[in-house]
């Protein structure tokens, strides 16, 4: 298993349009092979979101997102959440591999 994380930091206000736009990704992701997304909020601080995007492995997780990044649908979405994201604030990105 190859995860890859994302976590956003968001102003409480833009919630609704944030879970919006995760739906709309999350089908053009699973179109093109993704083998499951998860949404979280943190149980402190609810400004702050991660997703979890799960792959077979690396070589399937580069398959995907080539094919992903060639979906016209998707270059939008992604202006839209960083239209939304808290002033400043990129997503955080990061890849892990399961061990056990």
């Amino acid at each position: 298993m190859f995860i890859v994380t994302y976590r956003y930091k968001l102003p409480p206000d833009k919630i609704r349009e944030y879970i919006a736009i995760e739906q709309e990704a999350t089908q053009i992701y699973l179109e093109h092979g993704c083998q499951g997304v998860e949404i979280y909020r943190d149980s402190e601080d609810p400004r702050y979101w991660m997703e979890i995007n799960k792959f077979s492995d690396q070589e399937h997780y580069d398959g995907v997102i080539a094919k992903v990044e060639e979906d016209p649908r998707i270059a939008p979405l992604f202006e839209e959440l960083k239209g939304l994201l808290e002033k400043g604030e990129m997503p955080e990105k990061a890849a892990y591999l399961r061990m056990l």
